[in-house]
């Protein structure tokens, strides 16, 4: 995949990472001061610095600016979910659907029900870092939280060996803040950021107690938005606190905690180490595929990158279809002499068997005429049959005939009485092959034996396509 430009920014650091998904990783780190210039500024003196800048650039929101919602929904369906979530958003979220920009991503899904992370940034943050974009010449393709780039430098953390008991809390401390961020099996399951870095930690010379307090909060947390979740282990990367706090926040929390290099997933990247930052989030998103990432992109970006891609898959198409064209003419013309050369010897070949080809076609229909003759036949002979077995010995039979045209049985007879007659249409009606029953007429007469029904009954065959 294409290279893609990662740009993040705290307080007092601009940071710009290069990658290309999570087979080429991190390629490129670069970062800067805020403290005595202005972030745009600062981010064109970094940019001063590449040679050059991809094409695709990703901007970070702190995870602190945006507001995340854990509900559970009763559908599997994307298409359903969204519908679903953007009617949650108008009537649940703290301020006007239009002042928002928002994404979801599944957490769980399980007997016909989701259970949906709705992520949510005010327009105005949105608005405010893609202007800063703009201005030092930027054009955004995507904004997403900083959680994601902690995902994503755990996954390239797992190719290079680091091991944690799943579901792990990964927390990454950076020099302004802290991202807490649940992980479970590539997924984000929970996150919080805190608005306090090393520099806070280390000025408060309670690290550990600070740390364990904001874990705590976050496994209170979890619990709260995901019954039944349970934190397994602690993974704490970024910027390493001064002292033996580690050991001290494993005596608090009661977890495996594992202290990780930032760096670690990095190994040939210069500048990752050492700059006094943390690499995670940068780097993260540097080595992931930009299609799995939460979008908080507004609108219009979102338009604009679907019609760029839309015009360069147009443009490769275009490439592809000249190329095609170009070797399908030349194959065309060697085609074409050989068709001739085949298409006089099968004309040929057409010629001595069309006569034979006629015969053949004249008997298949023969053929068929006379079986349909015979199917008819079969069909009309079985329905007989079963009219007489089901005739009982009450009811003598004096004619029948059948009406081809109409498809239609006439049975003349008589019966002992009017009962019987009644009795008999039944019987003729569970006849196999026979759709209708119908009694044209009946009347009593006196004969020397007695008296009798004579009666008149129709009977429709079922008509049987040949």
């Amino acid at each position: 995949m294409a290279s893609h430009l990662v740009v993040e920014w705290t307080r007092s650091t601009v940071r710009l990472a290069v990658g290309a998904g999570p087979a080429r990783g991190l390629q490129t780190l670069r970062s800067g001061p805020i403290s005595t210039s202005e972030t745009v500024e600062a981010l064109r003196a970094q940019l001063k610095t590449m040679k050059t800048i991809p094409g695709d650039v990703i901007a970070v929101i702190p995870r602190e600016a945006v507001l995340t919602r854990v509900v559970k929904f009763p559908s599997v369906h994307e298409a359903e979910l969204a519908q679903m979530v953007e009617l949650y958003a108008k009537a649940q979220l703290p301020y006007p659907r239009e002042q928002t920009v928002m994404d979801f991503h599944v957490l769980a899904r399980a007997e016909g029900f989701s259970t949906v992370a709705v992520i949510a940034c005010q327009r105005e943050v949105v608005d405010r870092h893609v202007a800063i974009l703009q201005e030092a010449g930027l054009s955004p393709t995507l904004l997403t939280v900083s959680s994601w780039g902690v995902l994503g430098w755990y996954q390239q953390g797992l190719r290079r060996g680091i091991e944690a008991q799943e579901p792990v809390l990964v927390v990454n401390v950076d020099d302004t803040r802290t991202d807490l961020v649940l992980i479970d099996k590539s997924r984000i399951l929970s996150s919080r950021s805190v608005g306090q870095g090393l520099q806070e930690w280390e000025a408060s010379g309670e690290a550990a107690t600070l740390l364990s307090f904001e874990v705590e909060r976050s496994r209170a947390a979890i619990r709260n938005e995901l019954p039944g979740t349970e934190v397994r282990s602690l993974l704490v990367t970024g910027l390493r606190v001064s002292g033996p706090w580690d050991e001290q926040l494993t005596q608090r929390i009661g977890l495996p905690v594992t202290v990780v290099d930032a760096v670690r997933p990095f190994p040939t990247v210069s500048g990752a180490a050492g700059a006094g930052l943390s690499p995670v989030v940068a780097g993260g998103l540097a080595c992931s595929h930009p299609s799995t990432l939460l979008n908080l992109s507004p609108p219009e970006i979102r338009t604009q990158v679907h019609h760029r891609r839309r015009v360069s898959e147009l443009t490769v198409v275009s490439l592809l279809l000249s190329a095609v064209l170009a070797v399908g003419a030349g194959l065309l013309s060697l085609q074409m002499a050989r068709q001739r050369r085949v298409s006089s010897t099968i004309d040929r070949l057409l010629a001595d068997i069309e006569p034979r080809t006629k015969q053949i076609k004249e008997r298949v229909q023969a053929i068929q005429l006379v079986s349909s003759v015979l199917d008819d036949r079969r069909q009309l002979a079985a329905t007989l049959s079963s009219v007489f077995r089901t005739t009982p010995a009450s009811v003598a039979l004096e004619a029948v005939t059948f009406e081809r045209p109409k498809q239609e049985f006439v049975l003349r007879g008589s019966a002992a009485t009017n009962q019987a007659v009644l009795e008999y249409l039944k019987q003729l009606e569970r006849v196999e092959g026979v759709t209708d029953v119908r009694l044209k007429y009946s009347t009593r007469r006196t004969t020397s034996t007695g008296e009798r029904t004579d009666f008149e009954v129709l009977l429709r065959q079922r008509h049987q396509d040949s």
